[in-house]
Formats: structure tokens, sequence, C-alpha cells
């Protein structure tokens, strides 16, 4: 079967002195792996097309059984050149795409990710508050997987819990001040700033000034959150590159 489907390029493997195999999040097909036959060779009809995080229309086939598509034919519709020229805004880009790997499993398609990614990316080429736009996009993202935090009543007994700021990585969100020993306490403006970008997404996540360390604060509680509902670790290797960079950066 062949097929034509936009995809964003997420990750990249070299295979041989020739190929790769990259691994795609489309829009028809959902998280996709295919190899790009000859796509190092000079010359190629790939050469710039098939950039990390680039957008591409790609052409695919597809066989019964085989666990890789093969491309036939790409062409970039959005390079995002600009991630690929600013170190920061690219290791964000590969922290996101981490998260998205790392969350978003199967050959099931969704729109809604699919659009996400395509805002998140393009947020990182032109806005300067990365830590904000990575906020915004894994908050969104985490809920699009299933495992959204509850942020406003306590987890274990169901009352609004005002201004607490109480938190349960296990029952899945805030606690109240009479329930739980389980919990961590947290600054109070992470729970309301992750509030404020549920409802008002990346605009809103730009607009609240947190302070330093803050957006890292809100991270690793998401990071927390998911890996206590999913039971294992999320492998971010971006972060300490991230942090590296952060640090020779000032």
């Amino acid at each position: 079967m062949r097929l034509t489907t936009p995809a964003f390029v997420l990750r990249q493997v070299r295979w041989s002195d020739s190929s790769l195999i990259l691994t795609l999040y489309s829009l028809d097909l959902g998280r996709t792996s295919a190899m790009a036959k000859g796509a190092l060779r000079p010359g190629s009809s790939f050469a710039g097309q098939l950039e990390l995080f680039s957008l591409v229309e790609v052409g695919l086939s597809r066989r019964e059984g085989r666990e890789l598509d093969t491309i036939t034919s790409a062409s970039a519709m959005e390079h995002n050149q600009a991630l690929r020229s600013d170190p920061l805004a690219f290791g964000h880009a590969c922290l996101f795409g981490e998260w998205v790997l790392g969350l978003m499993y199967g050959n099931e398609p969704s729109q809604p990710v699919f659009h996400l990614i395509a805002r998140t990316l393009a947020g990182l080429c032109v806005l300067p508050d990365r830590w904000a736009v990575t906020c915004a996009g894994v908050e969104s993202l985490v809920r699009l997987a299933g495992m959204g935090i509850e942020l406003r009543r306590c987890t274990l007994c169901g009352r609004e819990t005002g201004d607490s700021a109480r938190f349960s990585a296990r029952s899945g969100g805030v606690v109240c001040e009479a329930c739980g020993t389980d919990v961590r306490e947290v600054p109070k403006g992470v729970i309301e700033y992750l509030r404020k970008v549920r409802e008002g997404g990346l605009e809103a996540a730009c607009r609240i000034r947190l302070w330093k360390g803050g957006h890292r604060q809100c991270h690793d509680l998401l990071r927390a959150f998911v890996e206590a509902q999913l039971q294992n670790r999320l492998r971010l290797r971006s972060l300490d590159i991230l942090e590296d960079l952060e640090n020779d950066a000032g």
C-alpha cells in the first residue's frame, strides 16, 4: 500500500552509511517509523527534506507484517530552520519531541496531537520564553494522552482545594489540607500557573511571568505526575543538554 501524508520528523537514527530510520508523527497515521534508503548519499532526492522537526509531505510504502515503512518521496512543507540555528530552541524541541515519543505509541492517528506538535514547534521558533512554550505543550500533551492532572479538587476527597499547594503524583493531582500523608508541598504559583495554562494555552503560558526556575519546576511536576501514572521513568535526555546550554548562556 502506498500513501502520502504530512508528518513531523521527531527522531533520526543512522542505519547505514547511506540510510536513515526516522520516527515520524503524521496526520493520517499517528506515530510511525520509516526507512529513508539512500538519504545520506550525495545528490539524494531526500537531501534537505527530512531534517529534524521539519514538517514533510512524505510518500510511504507499507507492507503487512513489516515494522518499518519505506519512504518513497519527501518534500519539506515547513523547515522550522529557526530551531536548528538556535541551540536553546533546538534543545527545547528535542525535549518536547521526547515527551511525544514517550507518551504516544501505536499507529492511532490524532489530529489534536499533530496540531499541538505544529503549534509548539512554531512557538519555539519565534517566542523568546522557550520554557513557557515547552510547559504549555507538555501540559496539553499529557491531557491528550488521557492523563490530565487534577488541579482544583482534592484527588482524595473531592473537595475544592482553594490555594492549597499540596500535591500527590500518585493520586493524580492536588490534595487538600485535611487529606493524605503521601504528598509534597510545591510552590503555590506552580499550581496556579498550570491552571491558567490549561485555560489559556500557549498564549497564557507566555503572558504569565514566573520566578527564575519556575517553569522548570512546572515541568518537573508534570514529569513526576506522568511517571507515577505510567509507573515508569521517561527518558528525557535533552534535559541535561538544556541545563548545560543554560549554564553556558549565563
